[in-house]
């Protein structure tokens, strides 16, 4: 009856610190880096993160572009492959809301806005031009729409486990990839389609419900 009485008194103990620590954690998030560089907000509370989902590759980085990530500033128009660092597990690093999609055309080509750009003066779109540069930019600024829509693909069977997509260009016919490098961003761009899988660099993923992720200056989910 003792040891029932201690380990229930253990129990209550652990539940308290872990409840404490979490909270001490929850305090310890700010976005200061993201507040300097943006502080447009819609509102005090975030919207629902399901609607705004991060892209991942593969490897499970994260796609990233300008404030999606503490590694690319608002003035950075390119698209990176960086480190995906959830909400709250970092103390120096913070996790933040994804992409928008949205139907391109009727063909079945989507568009994709990033949701932290606030700041850009609508530069959010994900695009490829003709030189095949894969950057942020406006719908306004295109020579094309055509330049902003990407159209899924699915992969050989053997990787339809892992819900991983081909995201191919309507404007160049080529797909979105990331570049190898030995730097922690590394660059998005376009490359010849290997729709064998041959090239997982290829390979992307929408993931959802990443907690404690800021969808603005100061302001982040639970």
């Amino acid at each position: 009856m003792e040891k029932l009485r201690l380990s229930l008194s253990f129990m209550i103990l652990l539940f308290i610190f872990h409840s404490k620590f979490d909270g001490a954690n929850a305090a310890k998030l700010n976005s200061d880096k993201l507040c300097s560089q943006c502080s447009n907000c819609e509102s005090k509370q975030c919207p629902a993160s399901e609607a705004y989902p991060h892209m991942t590759a593969f490897d499970n980085t994260l796609i990233a572009g300008a404030l999606q990530s503490d590694f690319v500033d608002s003035y950075d128009r390119a698209v990176y492959s960086v480190p995906d660092i959830k909400g709250g597990e970092s103390e120096e690093y913070n996790a933040y809301f994804g992409w928008k999609s949205t139907s391109g055309s009727a063909s079945g080509y989507h568009r994709f806005s990033n949701y932290m750009d606030k700041c850009s003066e609508g530069q959010s779109y994900l695009t490829v031009d003709k030189n095949k540069k894969v950057r942020l930019r406006s719908l306004s600024s295109l020579e094309s729409l055509a330049e902003a829509d990407w159209k899924s693909i699915n992969p050989p069977k053997k990787l339809n486990h892992q819900e991983v997509r081909f995201w191919v260009s309507r404007m160049t016919g080529k797909c979105l990839t990331i570049f190898p490098g030995k730097k922690i961003k590394k660059v998005v761009g376009v490359a010849e389609c290997k729709f064998d899988g041959s090239n997982v660099n290829q390979l992307f993923a929408f993931r959802f419900h990443y907690p404690k992720a800021f969808c603005c200056c100061g302001v982040h989910n639970n």
